[in-house]
């Protein structure tokens, strides 16, 4: 592991992290692997490889910029291969002006492929009430 290696994985975040906020489908795609694989909070169960017009298509749900941002990252590497975990937040306003927001769990997966840091794998998550029917919790705070 380098300094340069975590640098780079840094500024990737950033740019990802920047795409998403300016709902920039093509650059969003652009960080990621082509065989990316997603463990996302909508269905389905999981995506493989990137669909630029189902992106867009979510993107397009939203009025205005996003609101994203990650805390509490833990960035691990080792070789070409490195991990980050952190606390994701995600809000905005939805088309027809419904504001929402929400705190959930993110787990990112860098691999270097042709020697640039690529993302490789996402999986988002959130607690469930174990109690009664299991519903998602949208409401907890870090």
């Amino acid at each position: 592991m380098s300094t340069g290696d975590h640098d780079d994985i840094k500024a990737l975040l950033r740019d990802w992290m920047a795409a998403l906020r300016t709902k920039d489908a093509a650059e969003i795609i652009r960080c990621q692997s082509a065989t990316i694989r997603q463990f996302s909070l909508a269905p389905p169960l999981q995506e493989t490889g990137n669909d630029k017009p189902s992106l867009q298509a979510w993107l397009d749900t939203w009025d205005g910029p996003l609101e994203f941002d990650i805390r509490d990252t833990d960035l691990r590497l080792g070789g070409d291969i490195a991990w980050c975990s952190a606390l994701a937040w995600l809000g905005g306003i939805k088309k027809g002006g419904q504001k929402n927001g929400f705190w959930f769990r993110l787990t990112v997966a860098f691999a270097r492929e042709d020697g640039r840091w690529l993302i490789a794998h996402t999986h988002e998550s959130v607690p469930f009430a174990m109690e009664g029917q299991p519903l998602g919790l949208f409401d907890l705070q870090p």
